[in-house]
Formats: C-alpha cells, sequence, structure tokens
C-alpha cells in the first residue's frame, strides 16, 4: 500500500513515474501533468509537494493543465484532492489566482457538471484558486492562456 509515484527522474522539466509525467511548457507558460494510463483511486493524485516544487521551479507557474482522459472512471476524490489539499496550500506558496484545467473524457461530464463540483469550484473561486473541467485539451489551453491576463498577487506573508 501507499503511493504509486515512484519518480524516475529529479528533473522537474519532466517528472516522469509509471503513472503521472508532469513537465513544463515555457512558451505558454504552463504546469502539465498528465495521467500515463487508468490507476486506482488512491494512486490516483500526485504528491502535493512535487507539484508545488515544479511550479516554484517554474516562474511560480499559476497555470495548470491536468490530462485525466485516460481515466475510465472518474473519482470523486478529486474533489477532495482539489479542496483540502491542494487549494489552500497552492495559493498560500504561488499567489493568486491559480487556474487549473482538468481534461476529461466526455463519458464524465454529468458527474463533472454535478452540483457538488459546481459547488467545490464556487468554493473554491472565494480562494482564488480556479479549478475548471474541460473534456477537449485545446479548449483547456486557451481557457488557460486567457486567464493569464489576470493580474497576480504575490502569497499572503
Amino acid at each position: 500500500p501507499g503511493f504509486y509515484f515512484a519518480l524516475c527522474s529529479l528533473d522537474m522539466n519532466d517528472v516522469l513515474s509509471d503513472v503521472f509525467a508532469l513537465s513544463y511548457e515555457p512558451a505558454p507558460n504552463l504546469l502539465v501533468g498528465r495521467w500515463l494510463h487508468d490507476v486506482a483511486d488512491r494512486s490516483l493524485y500526485p504528491p502535493q509537494d512535487e507539484l508545488l516544487a515544479a511550479a516554484l521551479q517554474n516562474n511560480r507557474c499559476r497555470f495548470w493543465l491536468f490530462d485525466m482522459h485516460t481515466q475510465l472512471a472518474y473519482s470523486p476524490l478529486l474533489l477532495d484532492w482539489l479542496g483540502s489539499l491542494l487549494a489552500q496550500q497552492v495559493v498560500s506558496v504561488l499567489g493568486s489566482p491559480v487556474f487549473i484545467a482538468c481534461v476529461a473524457n466526455e463519458c464524465h461530464r454529468a458527474e463533472i457538471e454535478s452540483i457538488g463540483t459546481e459547488t467545490l469550484l464556487r468554493q473554491q473561486a472565494q480562494h482564488e484558486f480556479y479549478p475548471y473541467f474541460f473534456n477537449d485539451e485545446t479548449a483547456a489551453r486557451e481557457w488557460l492562456a486567457d486567464s493569464q491576463d489576470h493580474e497576480h498577487r504575490p502569497p499572503r506573508q
């Protein structure tokens, strides 16, 4: 039992495991995480420390793309992960606002757009942390590019 993200590389520009790849794209200023194949809930989410370290190393990047299209089942645990583990910590370290685009399969649209998800999005917006869900990576990238016009506020001391 435990985490399945044994890192094969310490280079933050391409952190790979058998489950998750993390890279930074400087031209669009995006931190891109990709699940490489479908995984069980307990191993679905990458370590918070790795994501934050990669963002800090790359200009305190506040624009993240998570490609989850390989996931066959949408996990409600994503809401818990975004809400309790990520939002407050990311904004306090990187500043605000932080934008995260999650790309998932169309078959999960109903679950993703559920009331629980909408509630989470409203709660996170109060903390200047914006996770949104897309079924198309191009649309997600366009939204993240447009979001880069928002004024950055440094972390609260």
